[in-house]
């Protein structure tokens, strides 16, 4: 599964998504709210074994949520808006530093195509 979040003060806006039905979540049990408190990549290997999600309704119900990689969207320096993330029903090992940088890519051009859009919306 995968997602491109937003973060509002009171919800996960889900903007593009696959593997997913939800179109938002409530942002108290977001994993993204972890990945949004810094600039690089947060990694979630087994959500059952951390003691931050093993409770959480998105780990022990649907999308029965394992394994989470999150890039922040970064807009501009230090302003965090969401992320691109990865979601897996089953946990995972080591999340490389290759993977890593493909997902900050992807983030990056998230981000580039949301400027592109709120720039046209401007206009």
């Amino acid at each position: 599964m995968a997602a491109v979040t937003l973060l509002t003060e009171d919800i996960q806006l889900l903007m593009a998504r696959e593997g997913l039905d939800a179109d938002h979540t409530p942002r108290n049990v977001a994993f993204c709210n972890y990945t949004i408190l810094e600039d690089a990549v947060f990694v979630v290997p087994d959500a059952h074994g951390d003691p931050r999600f093993r409770a959480n309704p998105l780990t022990t119900g649907s999308p029965f949520i394992r394994f989470y990689a999150g890039a922040p969207l970064i807009f501009l320096a230090g302003l965090r808006i969401g992320a691109f993330c990865l979601f897996d029903g089953q946990a995972r090992g080591a999340f490389t530093h290759g993977e890593r940088a493909e997902l900050v890519d992807f983030a990056d051009r998230a981000v580039q195509i949301l400027v592109s859009r709120l720039g046209r919306s401007a206009e």
